[in-house]
């Protein structure tokens, strides 16, 4: 599965104003809600953590020049490069956090980047991962890095240390009850994406296999979202910034869990919808779900309805690779004699209503801002 084009993309929230930002002044305090002002300062403090862990390593080990040259090759072709959506929306909680606490984001705003980077980090080593189990050819635009010559399989040992240069940050900018707080969070968090991510291989390996149908049920399918993407895209990033303002306290923590869980949900079945049914020039990619033998939405939600006759062409045509466009239009005309269009809309206004009610069920322990913005910029998507 491919975790860039299939996993929860966080979107960026709405401006806080519709006027025309003034001119910024040398300076001045960075504007981290402004995306295109935020992203190459994000890349200005990777470079500066990057040279620490290639310090540390060169320092403690006695590590050769020629170790460090390909550390730093490796890490500067695989960690930026991307939207950091997660790693923003890291920053933008510790802000409504402080906000809410009455702290000055002065005083945690380099810990929340350095967060921001690690949960930018650990999506690079799930994506290096990633392609090599996918066999994917490029990458945000240029080869896997699996792909670059000299690099091969070795990619799977660059995802080991990318993991560790991720914990090296947390262990050197973070002590007592919050670096206890981050290492299980990140551990746990890791793990369960870990896991979600083996479900989810397991079904689209699971073509022609008896009864394989039977075990696509909203149940099974909701565990494979909530764990290989709702917890590492919508909770880790939060979490994460909760932490960092000492928040740590399992009430939050659940709280927390609990919007980010169901918004994480809501995503991935519009993922799963504009697979189907958005346009390839506009959500930037083509669908591929029903090729690939995906356990996804619209597949269980179809199993729910479907008559034994639609249920016979639907597992003759589930996942015939992608060249059999034919089979694809037939599960597509199933789907339609289903409406699922009209039974989505219908999950999407109720899925609106669940999270709206945990917000608000949650606001006094929580900054509220973070996922009301987060939820609206969410909801009926398109891309």
């Amino acid at each position: 599965v491919d975790l860039h084009t299939h996993v929860a993309r966080i979107p960026m929230p709405p401006p806080m104003s519709s006027e025309r930002p003034a001119k910024k002044m040398k300076g001045a305090p960075v504007d981290w809600r402004d995306a295109k002002e935020a992203r190459p300062e994000m890349e200005k403090y990777y470079a500066e953590f990057a040279k620490e862990f290639i310090e540390y390593v060169k320092e403690t080990y006695e590590w050769p020049d020629v170790g460090n040259e390909r550390l730093q090759k490796m890490l500067d072709y695989t960690v930026p490069g991307g939207k950091y959506n997660r790693g923003l929306l890291c920053i933008w909680t510790v802000i409504d956090t402080c906000k809410m606490k009455g702290i000055e984001f002065a005083s945690v705003e380099k810990q929340s980047i350095v967060l921001a980077w690690c949960v930018e980090i650990l999506q690079a080593c799930f994506l290096v991962a990633d392609d090599v189990m996918d066999s994917s050819v490029t990458r945000r635009g240029k080869p896997c890095w699996y792909k670059v010559p000299e690099v091969g399989l070795d990619a799977v040992n660059d995802a080991l240390i990318l993991e560790s240069f991720l914990f090296f940050l947390i262990e050197k900018y973070f002590d007592g009850a919050q670096y206890v707080a981050l290492m299980k969070l990140f551990h746990d968090v890791s793990l369960k994406t870990q896991m979600g991510q083996m479900l989810d291989t397991m079904s689209e390996k699971a073509k022609g296999k008896a009864g394989i149908f039977d075990t696509f049920n909203m149940k099974y399918y909701t565990r494979i979202i909530t764990y290989k993407t709702a917890f590492y895209s919508f909770y880790l990033p939060a979490a994460s910034a909760l932490i960092a303002c000492n928040l740590t306290s399992k009430d939050v923590l659940k709280a927390c869990e609990d919007i980010c869980v169901a918004m994480g949900v809501k995503f991935q079945i519009q993922d799963d919808f504009l697979d189907c049914y958005g346009d390839p020039a506009h959500i930037g990619k083509v669908g591929t779900d029903i090729f690939d033998h995906k356990c996804t939405w619209l597949l269980v939600t179809a199993l729910s309805l479907m008559n034994a006759d639609q249920r016979k062409t639907l597992e003759e045509n589930y996942g015939m690779g992608i060249e059999n466009k034919k089979a694809e239009q037939v599960i597509k005309g199933i789907y339609k004699d289903l409406n699922l269009e009209d039974v989505y809309e219908k999950q999407e206004s109720e899925s609106y209503a669940e999270c709206e009610a945990l917000i608000k069920k949650h606001q006094m322990l929580l900054p509220s801002e973070t996922f009301v913005r987060l939820l609206k910029k969410i909801h009926k998507r398109s891309k």
